[in-house]
């Protein structure tokens, strides 16, 4: 990038492609697709790149390759752990399947040499004793023996494999319709979204169309967290922001007011950009669209609980006047028993 107009790239090549340079020293991006030949990208970020030619050919076949160079002081990034909690966080709910590379061992039965070569040298000291006793030979010992000869012998050992595991394996339960998604998929979305043992108390899922269109899921938990009030003063994480299906953020105050700091769950926009900034989206207004349409159905979601409860309130006042109605018409029912039975007398 010679020139300072050409800085507008950052940002073009993926999601937040420069941050690489974080941890790596260089990157180096080789690519291949079906009607060109196969083409490398250089740069060390020192505000210059190269494109060239691949001069080993077509390596590939098709697709992209990125390769790393790790900084000295960020080789934790290349570790098991860390990689699989940065996919899981970022890019769980992609459409397309992320594969790591995993080490495994197992323990497995193999040939022991040793062992064999122990059984060989017994067997053949047991020959030579056998042509030295002249004594009767029960068959069916000989048998037992020839057969437990005739069985390998083998010990466990640890074996160390690498193999491809599939990480992002969970589904985008907002995209699909709220008819299609069962309570227990809610359920189980919900605790590993908040880390919560319990169900929500109440959710709401819907698709906002119009000026921006977004896909939302809401919950009510079922109790307020132990650290509501002790938050006033940091910036809120209860609603995770998603563009796409790449999680960009929770760390907001402008997707939903304090007053409704409790409400937990989802957004995803089609609407902004994969590489949207958090100051890009302070002042967007998309965000404040989305804002204001959140607000509304949470409030609505709330006056329905509110509606729910008063109706069964009703329906329990009802249930005990009717019970105490009945109880008084028994009691008069048996009043006027014992009278009539007193007047007969």
């Amino acid at each position: 990038m010679a020139k300072e107009g050409d800085m507008n790239l950052i940002g073009q090549f993926g999601v937040g492609f420069y941050s690489i340079y974080l941890v790596a020293d260089s990157v180096t991006v080789t690519t291949k697709n079906n009607d060109d030949d196969q083409q490398v990208w250089i740069s060390q970020a020192d505000a210059s790149f190269t494109v060239s030619k691949d001069p080993r050919g077509n390596t590939l076949g098709r697709g992209t390759q990125i390769l790393m160079k790790v900084k000295e002081d960020a080789t934790e990034f290349l570790e098991e752990d860390q990689l699989r909690t940065l996919i899981k966080r970022y890019s769980e709910f992609i459409n397309f399947p992320i594969y790591l590379q995993v080490t495994k061992e197992e323990e497995i039965e193999v040939p022991d040499e040793e062992a064999e070569k122990e059984a060989a040298e017994a067997a053949e000291k047991k020959e030579d004793d056998e042509k030295k006793d002249d004594e009767e030979v029960d068959v069916s010992d000989v048998d037992e023996d020839e057969e437990k000869e005739d069985k390998p012998k083998t010990k466990k050992v640890k074996k160390t494999t690498k193999e491809w595991e599939l990480v992002n394996d969970t589904k985008a339960i907002w995209v699909r319709s709220p008819g299609d998604v069962e309570d227990e998929e809610y359920d189980n979305f919900f605790k590993s979204l908040t880390k919560e043992f319990d169900s929500p108390l109440e959710k709401i899922h819907f698709t906002a169309e119009g000026e921006i269109q977004f896909r939302s899921i809401l919950f009510v938990p079922k109790k307020a967290p132990s650290d509501l009030y002790d938050k006033l003063q940091t910036k809120q994480n209860n609603l995770r922001l998603y563009v796409r299906r790449v999680f960009i953020s929770d760390e907001f105050d402008d997707l939903m007011p304090r007053y409704l700091s409790f409400i937990r769950g989802v957004v995803d926009s089609e609407d902004l950009p994969l590489n949207v900034s958090r100051e890009m989206l302070q002042q967007s207004r998309v965000l404040k669209v989305i804002k204001k349409k959140l607000v509304s159905k949470a409030l609505d979601m709330m006056k329905k609980m509110s509606e729910a409860e008063e109706r069964a309130l009703e329906a329990e006042d009802e249930e005990d006047k009717e019970a105490e109605e009945a109880a008084k018409a028994e009691a008069e029912g048996k009043a006027k028993a014992e009278e009539e039975e007193e007047e007969e007398e």
